[in-house]
């Protein structure tokens, strides 16, 4: 479960790294021990893991959009 969490979050803080046909959503970057820190305190915050599963769904259609 810690490594899904860590997963998600870590999906969530990656960006487009290719020029699509319309602009990819702007991501900001976030240095490791700050990703791991997060996905180590969604373990203890349902509600804000919810919420970041759910921005995992819109960073996968984005990632679609935005294929290589």
């Amino acid at each position: 479960m810690r490594r899904l969490l860590m997963l998600s979050a870590m999906a969530l803080l990656a960006g487009c790294e290719t020029v699509a046909s319309r602009p990819c959503p702007r991501v900001t970057e976030f240095p490791r021990d700050l990703q791991m820190q997060a996905a180590d305190e969604l373990a203890t915050a349902p509600a804000l893991r919810r919420m970041m599963d759910a921005m995992a769904g819109d960073r996968a259609f984005n990632r679609a959009v935005c294929a290589r």
